[in-house]
């Protein structure tokens, strides 16, 4: 390019911003959510089974606060999609006992860790188990 009779080289630095976890890739974490009903001495009684439209929560990398929500299908199945490589905490919440632990509030988080590696990463979590008291 010439500038003023002078001849310029304009040069381009391509800078590498290291992403954060979060929305903007093509990995997905999926899981299920089952309810397991408890007697109020913490006995398990009969199966676990799928919790329809339980509501589950990511945190993308080290938040503080949950970053989305999404609510399980039919057979307690979520997905949370689109999401960049990177490490990521999926919780829901079931009840608890206050006589067998100490949570007034009568939940507690259930939770599990999850990290995308790759650009098309499908990270499977398993099965969160919310007890119903």
């Amino acid at each position: 390019m010439r500038v003023n009779g002078f001849d310029s080289v304009c040069v381009f630095a391509a800078l590498r911003v290291k992403k954060e976890p979060g929305i903007g890739g093509k990995s997905e974490i999926r899981g299920y959510v089952v309810r397991q009903n408890v007697s109020i001495s913490g006995t398990p009684t009969g199966e676990p089974y799928a919790y329809p439209e339980a509501r589950v929560y990511i945190v993308y990398g080290d938040h503080d606060f949950y970053d989305d929500d999404v609510r399980t299908g039919p057979d307690g199945l979520f997905v949370f999609s689109w999401l960049r490589e990177g490490d990521y905490r999926v919780y829901t919440y079931g009840e608890c006992n206050d006589l067998l632990a100490n949570c007034p509030s009568g939940q507690v988080a259930v939770q599990a860790s999850a990290k995308a590696t790759g650009k098309d990463d499908v990270v499977n979590v398993g099965t969160l188990t919310a007890l119903n008291y």
